[in-house]
């Protein structure tokens, strides 16, 4: 949800809560939602903050992951969610969602940890995790019920292999452990690559592509993660401390492989993230391009070119 939106729902949050239901626009039939709001509550959030929680989650576009399914102490119900309630190669959003049972009331305070996606290969006996936040932030201070997190899947569910997820819940010193359990990781979209990884001084890095289906034509804020895979492969791969410049050439295949103006490095931010600018001038197959220098400005990856005449190592995406 973007932030000027948060304005308008202000506005109208008053007269909407005092009817204790929802209606749809433009139609005399509209669909009647009822959201329930819990007497007041110290843990609980208040009838605007409640508002927002459910109406970013019931959005349209997030769905319930029902395996992730947890509850504390048979006091708090935790819900998981993302796009379409499903998972995919490549890089997830995934939101949390506390409530309590005795009341339905969205919980302000509580944290997602030790978030631990596994893969096990069953016909080589083999582990490995992949890249992925450990902990959860908040998504947004207007939703206080809301906390963040993503995972980026190295590869898809199939019959040599399957993913669990595993994570750790904390509210008012009470918690609970969720064990693993399993976990459906679609293929990616084809000729569409939103992870690419290097290597630098004996550590494999990975490259996160966030979402890029949001991308659209003109000039967009481009974010990536870079994490490191861990020694102990079936262990987490987390945003590593190194600290990296990714310089950026988009370019288009299907057409002559021209490329675009005013794109800009991605470069680390105080979160962790990297942020740099992309523009995209018309719509189809783009490969993103990345040279990857150390902070001297020395290149550590993507130095080689391809038949393109630029980077072998790239993201492709479709606009």
């Amino acid at each position: 949800m973007k932030k000027d939106t948060y304005f308008i729902i202000s506005a109208v949050v008053i007269s909407l809560v005092a009817s204790l239901t929802l209606s749809s626009c433009g139609s005399s039939d509209a669909e009647v939602v009822s959201i329930n709001l819990p007497a007041p509550d110290e843990e609980c959030c208040n009838a605007e903050e409640t508002f927002l929680a459910y109406t970013f989650l019931n959005n349209g576009y997030l769905k319930e992951i029902v395996t992730l399914r947890d509850t504390i102490d048979n006091k708090y119900a935790l819900r998981a969610y993302s796009r379409g309630g499903k998972l995919h190669v490549g890089y997830n959003d995934i939101y949390f969602a506390l409530t309590k049972i005795a009341t339905q009331g969205f919980v302000r305070d509580f944290k997602i940890t030790e978030i631990a996606p596994l893969m096990t290969m069953t016909e080589k006996n083999m582990y490995h995790s992949t890249p992925t936040a450990t902990e959860s932030v908040l998504y947004d201070e207007t939703f206080p019920a809301v906390q963040h997190a993503w995972i980026s899947f190295v590869m898809a569910s199939d019959a040599a292999g399957f993913w669990e997820l595993a994570y750790k819940a904390t509210t008012q010193n009470r918690s609970v452990t969720h064990e693993k359990s399993k976990i459906e990781v679609a293929p990616n979209a084809t000729e569409q690559e939103w992870l690419k990884s290097f290597k630098y001084q004996n550590v494999t890095y990975h490259l996160s592509l966030v979402n890029p289906q949001e991308f659209q034509t003109g000039v967009n804020a481009i974010y990536a993660y870079v994490t490191e895979q861990n020694a102990d492969k079936a262990k987490p791969w987390q945003v590593t401390n190194t600290e990296f410049v990714i310089e950026l050439t988009p370019t288009m295949p299907d057409m002559g492989d021209h490329s675009s103006p005013d794109n800009q490095p991605l470069t680390r931010q105080e979160s962790g993230i990297y942020e740099g600018q992309l523009n995209l001038t018309m719509t189809g197959l783009w490969n993103l391009h990345l040279v990857v220098k150390d902070k001297e400005g020395n290149i550590v990856a993507g130095g080689e070119n391809d038949d393109s005449g630029y980077s072998n190592l790239y993201w492709s995406i479709i606009l």
